[in-house]
């Protein structure tokens, strides 16, 4: 089976669980043509040669997302599309594609419908669209989420929704654990001394309270090296893994892929999600609720310190939670199968 799959450049996280799905469809025999944007995609991708295009990149600010910069940075991809749309569009033809693949990316959901080939979404994005918003929500945050995510994912003909929450599979949509990549499947979690802080985008704040507790910090942020008192700064690189593995527990925005790993590997998590993007809170607001760990948009001293305390009830739930980490990559292999069955395609569910 020919497949192209087109991946969202926005973070790593769609593109780290890239990395084992197309992995696992090649060793099923399948050939894969990859879609994606962003440098730091192409080239955690580059082993599968991707296509260049490009995409929505988010831009925030003190406040958090913003809706402006975002629209105004992302100005570039009609110009893009203007000139590349033609090669593009040959170039994925002669592929002779069987279905298409989209991980929140929006061009491949617009060819796979001109082409009228099978589409599959996957993504934890779709999760909103069968979810009440938790009390508090912003709901202005929370529109333009499930607005993005109906845009960018319109009418596939399944879709594949990681969710932490086990929600029931409905006529079109497979809820499934998400995929761990088999680095982080290969781990021996131990309970070291340091706690791991991953941040996306600076947050002086929350290290002025880090340097107030008895505690040891490694700090990923923004490539930052050094060492300040009870901190170390790190960059990105090959130490992030195993530092992750012995951590006693993070400190982190609240992407899906890091909370997937920490509840995999059972380690606490503490959530610092990003202002007005709406899928943080929801992920933070996760943690809270089921006992696997705490958020705070701004944390105190005595909110860290009240759930570095509290480590050993968080751990007894972690290890009471089930992830099947191969569960999304063999629905995906089953849908596929699905879709293009010899006694016919589907039709999108619109």
């Amino acid at each position: 089976m020919n497949i192209v799959y087109g991946i969202s450049g926005e973070g790593l996280g769609h593109v780290f669980e890239a990395i084992e799905i197309i992995t696992r469809l090649k060793e099923e025999g399948h050939s894969v043509k990859v879609l994606t944007y962003g440098e730091r995609a192409m080239d955690s991708l580059a082993r599968f040669s991707p296509t260049r295009i490009e995409g929505i990149h988010l831009h925030f600010n003190d406040g958090g997302l913003s809706i402006s910069a975002t629209v105004a940075g992302n100005l570039k991809i009609i110009p893009f599309f203007l000139r590349n749309w033609a090669p593009l569009l040959r170039e994925i033809e002669a592929f002779e594609p069987d279905a298409f693949v989209t991980a929140y990316e929006p061009f491949t959901m617009l060819v796979a419908h001109l082409l009228g080939i099978p589409l599959v979404s996957m993504d934890n994005q779709n999760e909103l669209l069968y979810v009440q918003p938790p009390a508090g929500t912003d709901m202005f945050a929370f529109r333009i989420a499930t607005l993005a995510t109906r845009i960018c994912t319109h009418g596939a003909a399944r879709y594949v929704v990681k969710s932490f929450k086990k929600l029931e599979d409905r006529r079109s949509v497979r809820f499934v654990a998400p995929v761990i990549q088999r680095e982080i499947r290969r781990l021996r979690p131990v309970e070291g001394n340091h706690v791991l802080v991953y941040l996306t985008k600076e947050n002086p704040g929350l290290i002025e309270v880090l340097r107030t507790l008895d505690e040891t910090f490694i700090v990923y942020c923004l490539n930052r090296v050094g060492q300040e008192a009870n901190i170390t700064y790190r960059a990105k690189g090959p130490s992030f893994v195993p530092d992750l593995e012995s951590c006693k527990a993070i400190i982190a925005t609240t992407g899906f892929s890091l909370i997937s790993d920490s509840i995999f590997l059972k380690k606490p998590y503490f959530g610092v999600p990003l202002r007005k993007q709406f899928e943080q809170t929801y992920n933070a607001q996760f943690l809270r609720d089921s006992g696997l760990g705490d958020y705070s948009e701004d944390p105190t001293r005595e909110q860290l310190a009240g759930f570095l305390a509290k480590r050993a009830e968080y751990s007894a739930r972690l290890q009471g939670y089930d992830l099947d980490p191969t569960q999304q990559e063999e629905t995906l292999l089953g849908v596929l199968c699905e879709l293009c069955a010899p006694e016919g395609r589907l039709q999108p569910v619109l």
